[in-house]
């Protein structure tokens, strides 16, 4: 018995690659850059919340030098309010971002 090497053994996925219709190979599609979360910018008595272009979303200020109790403001499009802590600050203003609301430039 002589075998043919040369012949493709006739199975399903043989019969089905030899209906398909042979497809010319495409550019290459680009990829969308990850698109980086917005980020906390340090400041010396504030704090600003940016997005990866630098726009201003929101913003925490210190209470001024002497007021007692000390409270950190925060401002985020157009609702802003008081906390006691940073972390409960920063935290308000990202909620408030993440409901879609920003701090629109002035100018």
């Amino acid at each position: 018995m002589q075998l043919d090497f040369t012949r493709a053994p006739a199975g399903a996925g043989t019969e089905r690659a030899r209906r398909a219709p042979h497809s010319t190979p495409s550019a290459p599609r680009r990829r969308k850059k990850a698109a980086t979360p917005p980020h906390w910018e340090r400041g010396y008595r504030s704090h600003y919340y940016r997005n990866e272009r630098g726009d201003k979303l929101g913003e925490v200020r210190l209470s001024e030098r002497g007021d007692l109790p000390v409270v950190y403001h925060w401002a985020a499009g157009n609702y802003s309010g008081a906390e006691g802590s940073l972390a409960h600050a920063r935290m308000r203003v990202e909620e408030t971002v993440g409901f879609g609301m920003r701090q629109l430039p002035l100018f």
